[in-house]
C-alpha cells in the first residue's frame, strides 16, 4: 500500500490503473446518482459504453436521463445477475462501504467475475459515518474500510489523505 498526503483522486487512479480512460471500453458503474456520478464525463468523453447498476428507484430514473449513459438496471449489485454479459471494467466509486464488512468479499467476488480486465474500487478511509441521505437507505455506510482489507484480495491499493478523516480515500483496482 501506498499512502499519498494529495487527497486528488482522479490522479490515484490514473496512477493505479492508467488506462483506464483511454476509450473504447464498456463500463458497469455500479451505484450513481443523477447529479453525481464520478468520472462519469470522463469515460463518456473517452468513447467508452457506459452500463449503470443502481439500488435507488429515484436515482435510476435520473440516470436514465443521462444521454451519456447507455443503459440503467434497478438492481442491487449483491443479487444482479448479468448472465453470460461481462464488461471491460467494472467501477465501484465510493460504493464498497455501503455494505456490511462481511459482504465485502463475497460482493467483491461477485463483480470480479463481471469483469475482461479490472475492476476499480474508491471508498473512504477508515471511519467514515452516513446515514441514509435523501431517503436512499443504500446511501449508509455500514463498513469501516481500510487498505488491508482489499489488499488481502489481490487488489493493488493506495490510501490518500489521513484515516479516519473527511476526504480521506482508498483507491484499489485488480486487473482479473
Amino acid at each position: 500500500m501506498k499512502i499519498v498526503e494529495s487527497t486528488d483522486r482522479k490522479a490515484s487512479l490514473l496512477r493505479l490503473c492508467p488506462n483506464i480512460f483511454k476509450g473504447g471500453d464498456t463500463v458497469l458503474y455500479i451505484g450513481a446518482k443523477g447529479e453525481r456520478i464520478d468520472f462519469g464525463k470522463e469515460f463518456s468523453k473517452c468513447g467508452d459504453e457506459i452500463t449503470i447498476v443502481e439500488a435507488f428507484r429515484e436515482n435510476v430514473l435520473a440516470c436514465r436521463r443521462m444521454q451519456f449513459v447507455s443503459k440503467v438496471i434497478h438492481s442491487d449489485i449483491r443479487s444482479f445477475q448479468p448472465g453470460k454479459e461481462k464488461w471491460d471494467i467494472v467501477f465501484w466509486w465510493h460504493g464498497p462501504e455501503h455494505v456490511y464488512k462481511s459482504q465485502i468479499e463475497s460482493s467483491l467476488s461477485h463483480i470480479e467475475r463481471m469483469a475482461n480486465k479490472s475492476v476499480v474500487l474508491g471508498c473512504p478511509w477508515g471511519v467514515y459515518g452516513q446515514g441514509a441521505v435523501g431517503g436512499n437507505e443504500f446511501e449508509e455506510h455500514k463498513a469501516t474500510i481500510f487498505p488491508k482489507d482489499f489488499e488481502r484480495l489481490g487488489y493493488t491499493v493506495e490510501a490518500l489523505g489521513k484515516e479516519n478523516e473527511l476526504g480521506s480515500n482508498i483507491t484499489a483496482v485488480k486487473y482479473v
